[in-house]
């Protein structure tokens, strides 16, 4: 009972931040923007090849939901600034305290010119209120999404991102025409 009330609640909070985030994150791209043109060191570097390795057999989107990856949002985009695609929780990693690069609880995925999904990026998130220090992965500092309740980081693995590896959106996606 208490599992499935934690996936309720987890579904409707990613569910309803992917709305209303939108607005939010547009107003604070400059500032992601700015801070997110970085430079992978080697620890960064080492972390992303291990988050990499873990996650090449997401791929195909078969395994991820055979790994229990489940969708919980629509296609999330927002005009000017691209998208940041469909989002795949794990809620069995959701509920996991520790950071690990090679354990993201969602995956992020872009339908290709086929409608086939491709994996494109990755995000971790951490619930609970805005208690200072923001955790921190791959020498980046996390950022509080209100409307989520959680700590998010995206990272790019999987895609080239011109606004940098750990922004919110990239401008080189959109989501499909409905």
């Amino acid at each position: 009972m208490k599992n499935q009330k934690f996936r309720n609640n987890f579904i409707r909070s990613i569910v309803f931040s992917s709305v209303l985030a939108v607005a939010f994150l547009a107003l604070n791209f400059a500032f992601v923007q700015a801070n997110d043109k970085g430079e992978c060191d080697k620890e960064c570097r080492r972390a992303l090849a291990a988050a990499r390795a873990a996650t090449a057999k997401y791929h195909d989107i078969s395994e991820a939901l055979a790994d229990g990856f489940v969708q919980v949002s629509p296609c999330v985009a927002v005009p000017g600034l691209g998208a940041m695609g469909f989002h795949y929780a794990n809620f069995a990693r959701a509920g996991n305290p520790n950071l690990d690069p090679a354990e993201p609880e969602t995956l992020l995925y872009i339908p290709d010119e086929d409608g086939d999904l491709r994996l494109v990026g990755l995000e971790y998130t951490r619930f609970g209120p805005p208690t200072p220090p923001a955790p921190t992965l791959f020498g980046q500092e996390f950022r509080y999404d209100n409307n989520l309740g959680a700590y998010t980081l995206h990272v790019w693995a999987w895609r080239n991102n011109p606004s940098g590896m750990f922004a919110p959106f990239n401008p080189k996606l959109s989501c499909p025409a409905n």
